[in-house]
C-alpha cells in the first residue's frame, strides 16, 4: 500500500472479478494489512458494499459498533454474539463488538462540521 493515493486505484488489480471496483479492492488489501501495520479503519458503511466485499474482510475489523440494527443485520455484522442484543430506540446508544462480547455504551452525535471543529482541536492540542 505504500505509495498509493487515490489518483492510483486504478493501478490496483481487481482479480477475478471485472466488475470490483477499484477502491472496493483498496479497501480490501487495506483491510488485510490492518492491524499488523497499525493501520487503523473507520468504515461507515453496509456490511457488504454491492454484494462486492470479499467473504472474510468483515472479520478484519477488531471492533464492530452497531445501533438500530434489525437481528438480521446484527447476524451479518456480528454473528460471534449470539443472541443480538436489543437495539434501544435513543440516539446515541449503540453496541461495541469487541473479542466476541457486546458492551452497551454512549456515543457522541455531532454534525460533520462539529466532527472536523473537534479533531482540528485534538491534533493541536487543545483539548
Amino acid at each position: 500500500m505504500a505509495g498509493r493515493s487515490a489518483g492510483g486505484l486504478g493501478d490496483l488489480p481487481v482479480g477475478g472479478d471485472p466488475k470490483t471496483s477499484p477502491a472496493v479492492a483498496a479497501l480490501e488489501e487495506v483491510l488485510h494489512e490492518g492491524r499488523q501495520a497499525r493501520i487503523h479503519v473507520i468504515y461507515d458503511g453496509p456490511g457488504i458494499v454491492g454484494g462486492r466485499l470479499a467473504p472474510g474482510t468483515r472479520e478484519q475489523f477488531a471492533t464492530v459498533i452497531l445501533a438500530r440494527v434489525s437481528t438480521g443485520m446484527w447476524q451479518r455484522l456480528a454473528p460471534i454474539v449470539d443472541p443480538a442484543p436489543k437495539s434501544s430506540p435513543l440516539p446515541g446508544r449503540v453496541h461495541v463488538v469487541q473479542e466476541g462480547d457486546a458492551h452497551p455504551a454512549q456515543v457522541l452525535l455531532m454534525t460533520d462540521a462539529e466532527a472536523a471543529d473537534w479533531l482540528t482541536a485534538t491534533a493541536a492540542g487543545e483539548n
